[in-house]
């Protein structure tokens, strides 16, 4: 009587095959799945930011064209930075004003940055250094006072837009950011935003050194923390006239001069 083999067993050479073959379909397989994740997140983020400017040029509809400053509430807290410690204070920043238009706040974060971590940015002292108060972050004031989409300055401080048919160039004047960091430090790893964005200031005979405003290029970048890493990919960006799209810091940042004033191309809104 025969005894009966184990047909279906592999061998030990079989085996070993059959593990390089998968960790070789892995070593292909993976940076694929994790490009194909980076472009979602990057798509979600771009969407993010061109609702959230939407939003915005439908509140001028309702006010003249006219859009919020970046701080609403004057004097008193809370502000750019700093949201106070008093949660019985109405949230005036320009994220907090234009939330009734979005009534989403997930469409406020950038995927590939992800939500902010406010129990540790809040008592960080590179950030605001106050203790974390849980009703600061439900009515908003922490949201709005370090905001992941961020107004161009020059439209609501510096240039003192008042109205929006005034920008020259709405197609090529930046609205809003849908990536800002308020630091190249703690802020890049709890995703805490900087609410206004600028480019460098310019000067008399040219734009400077070339600035960023905390613009944060984290899609497609050569990693998650300092300058140079968030200066290395692409950042989303929403013109005034609301069409959105990815762009370089080299672009972003784009200075020229019109034969007597250096100027920001994209940035401020009164030069043609």
């Amino acid at each position: 009587m025969h005894r009966r083999g184990s047909a279906g067993a592999f061998t030990l050479i079989e085996l070993l095959v059959v593990i390089a073959i998968i960790a070789i379909l892995a070593a292909i397989l993976f940076p694929v799945f994790a490009s194909a994740r980076a472009s979602a997140r990057a798509s979600a983020c771009l969407s993010n930011s061109k609702q959230f400017a939407l939003a915005a040029l439908m509140y001028s509809q309702d006010y003249s064209e006219r859009i919020p400053h970046l701080d609403n509430s004057g004097t008193c807290c809370p502000y750019w930075g700093a949201p106070g410690t008093d949660p019985n204070r109405v949230p005036t920043m320009f994220a907090n004003v234009i939330e009734p238009y979005i009534k989403n706040k997930d469409i406020g974060y950038c995927p590939e940055i992800g939500r902010t971590n406010w129990k540790s940015a809040i008592p960080n002292a590179a950030i605001y250094g106050q203790p974390y108060v849980a009703a600061l972050e439900q009515n908003g004031a922490y949201y709005g006072s370090f905001a992941q989409q961020a107004i161009n300055i020059w439209l609501v401080e510096w240039g003192a837009l008042s109205k929006l048919s005034l920008v020259r160039r709405p197609a090529e004047t930046v609205f809003m950011v849908g990536d800002s960091a308020w630091d190249w430090g703690p802020s890049a790893s709890l995703g805490v935003g900087n609410t206004g964005v600028w480019p460098a200031s310019p000067v008399a005979d040219n734009c400077g050194a070339a600035g960023d405003g905390f613009v944060w290029f984290v899609h497609r970048a050569n990693g998650r923390t300092g300058a140079e890493a968030a200066h290395s990919g692409l950042a989303n960006i929403t013109m005034v006239d609301g069409h959105a799209k990815a762009m370089k810091i080299g672009e972003v940042m784009k200075c020229e001069s019109d034969g007597t004033n250096w100027y920001y191309t994209h940035w401020q809104y009164d030069h043609n």
